[in-house]
């Protein structure tokens, strides 16, 4: 059918009636015309070899996965609420009377629950990112707390706010004896905000404008090495297009120990979630780790090798 639509009033004229005769039969003689003389025969479709060298789906799909965030769960334990740490909700985090900080769910009230969850058909369970992170971020009205897990300082141990490395153990070793598979949430390309700028501005500057530079003032692209197969150039802190600092405080925070060298980070200011920021900029000033460096792929992959051989975990969502 050939939608027909009303001509503006006063405009229907003897010259509009022939364009639309003329039209009308044009595309009658076209739709009568043999098929071969219109368009060739399409090529086949590519063959499966082609199209992936490995299925488009991996079994792990095909699991009923239940997604947790630990801290809104249920709250096994209310000795870990504020995290081992004392003080103010500025302090330790926890404010039940505040959806943005902690409100004490933990490893233990997740265990505690198994029987639930495997009851809604569930065969995996996905949780939110666990391991330590900065309690709150922020200042006044604006802070926060990390009970999301995005804020990570340490990776290699469980918040103390969700238990410890123990809670988790026997979390996986339950949910296992169910049947259910423990997948975690984790992240490879940013920590806590710990690094700032020596200059206090936060405004994303380009590679274009702000090329990185080698330690002797050359400039390089970084993404010419991303692959590993050249040895990554000698940069210093007098090298970014921001000029990182961290408080003397804070030097030692991160574990491995590895991510308290600022020469880890992109150090470019903020991202717009645009264009290249989006992958090298600062998401809300967390430090964007240089995932370009040969150092950083390798210390994260080693990072979470480590918790696959521990814990028995079944996957990971990056």
């Amino acid at each position: 059918m050939i939608p027909r639509w009303p001509a503006p009033p006063g405009r229907r004229t003897a010259r509009g009636r022939r364009v639309a005769a003329v039209t009308v039969a044009a595309l009658a003689a076209a739709l009568v015309q043999p098929v071969a003389a219109r368009a060739a025969t399409p090529p086949a479709p590519p063959s499966d070899a082609k199209l992936a060298s490995s299925p488009a789906r991996h079994d792990l799909t095909r699991e009923q996965f239940y997604f947790v965030l630990p801290d809104r769960f249920a709250n096994g334990d209310p000795k870990n609420d504020r995290g081992g740490l004392t003080g103010s909700r500025l302090a330790h985090g926890y404010d039940p009377t505040d959806k943005g900080f902690y409100q004490g769910g933990d490893l233990k009230g997740l265990t505690q629950k198994l029987d639930y969850i495997k009851g809604l058909g569930t065969t995996a369970i996905w949780m939110a990112p666990i391991f330590k992170n900065q309690p709150v971020q922020g200042t006044g009205e604006d802070a926060s707390a990390g009970y999301h897990g995005y804020w990570i300082t340490d990776f290699t141990q469980v918040d103390p706010h969700f238990g410890t490395n123990k809670d988790l153990e026997t979390l996986i070793d339950k949910a296992h004896a169910k049947g259910m598979k423990v997948f975690f949430d984790v992240i490879t390309n940013h920590t806590a905000d710990v690094v700032d700028y020596e200059e206090k501005s936060y405004d994303y500057l380009s590679k274009g404008a702000f090329p990185y530079l080698t330690k002797d003032g050359v400039p390089f692209d970084d993404s010419d090495y991303a692959d590993g197969s050249k040895k990554f150039p000698r940069v210093d802190a007098g090298t970014f297009p921001r000029t990182p600092v961290v408080p003397a405080a804070k030097k030692r925070l991160k574990v491995p120990s590895w991510l308290n060298d600022p020469a880890m980070y992109h150090n470019r200011g903020d991202s717009t979630f645009a264009g290249e920021s989006a992958e090298y900029g600062d998401f809300s000033g967390l430090d964007d780790l240089w995932t370009e460096r040969p150092e950083v792929v390798d210390g994260m992959e080693k990072i979470y090798q480590r918790w696959v051989k521990d814990f028995d975990i079944d996957g990971f969502r990056i």
